[in-house]
């Protein structure tokens, strides 16, 4: 059994979550929280609406429940949130070690050691948004970090692209459904290339100067679980570089989702 494999055995399935409509509340509800971000911890109803695409109703009684229970905090006036002082327990409880991180040290040690730039495991929270659960940052002068704990939506970037890429239609079109179809449409080419290559290289779409390769851990039925993601400076991670982080890349979540019989 692969690594993917015992990590998700135990897991509902992506689509099975989806298709429950009696969690539909718990899945915006998620998005609201993700909604906030270090850049912005601050946000007010129009932000978020266009963060969530919820109506204004809708909003506001996902935020009254999430305030009664201290994950939210509203103030001023006009009102604005942000994250309340119980979502720090959640962070003091979260272990940045989930099973599927332990199982894929070996790899990812391997990858950081060969490319000598910022290596990290990326895994779907949601429908539409991933979280770094791992990152070993670059030795190199110039290098980039984000942090675990990190989270974006699964439409920007090569980590999220590749997970994208693997989900069912219908999650496809929930994850993209608050972008335009010409966005939509150069995200598509994207998740094509996915397909057929296995990795995906973007640049520049998350930080300005960098490039990241990524490519998707699966289950043996093909289910997305994580995204290995190597990123660096542009003026590093081009040519040769580039191509042999490539394949190295391409290994490593090759070797998390089937590791080697012992």
């Amino acid at each position: 059994m692969c690594m993917a494999e015992l990590y998700s055995k135990s897991q509902p399935t992506t689509s099975q979550i989806l298709s429950d409509s009696s969690v539909r509340s718990v899945e915006r509800a998620i998005e609201v929280l993700f909604s906030f971000t270090q850049q912005e911890p601050v946000l007010d109803i129009p932000a978020l609406q266009q963060r969530t695409g919820l109506s204004r109703p809708t909003l506001y009684r996902l935020l009254r429940t999430l305030e009664t229970r201290g994950l939210i905090y509203s103030f001023g006036n006009p009102l604005r949130f942000q994250l309340g002082a119980r979502t720090g327990l959640l962070a003091s409880t979260w272990t940045p070690a989930p099973p599927l991180v332990t199982l894929a040290a070996g790899p990812l040690e391997q990858l950081w050691r060969s490319t000598q730039q910022t290596v990290a495991l990326m895994m779907p929270v949601s429908a539409t948004h991933r979280m770094c659960v791992f990152e070993r940052k670059s030795p190199q002068a110039l290098s980039f970090s984000r942090g675990v704990g990190y989270t974006e939506p699964l439409h920007n970037g090569a980590s999220g692209k590749v997970i994208l890429a693997h989900l069912t239609p219908d999650q496809r079109r929930q994850s993209l459904s608050q972008l335009s179809r010409h966005a939509r449409d150069l995200i598509a080419r994207d998740l094509q290339t996915v397909l057929q290559d296995g990795v995906l290289v973007t640049h520049a779409e998350v930080m300005a100067g960098t490039v990241a390769v990524a490519s998707p851990v699966l289950t043996k039925s093909g289910q997305p679980v994580a995204a290995v993601c190597v990123f660096g400076a542009e003026m590093r991670l081009r040519g040769a570089a580039l191509h042999s982080s490539r394949s190295q890349t391409a290994n490593a979540a090759c070797d998390i989702s089937t590791p080697p019989a012992v």
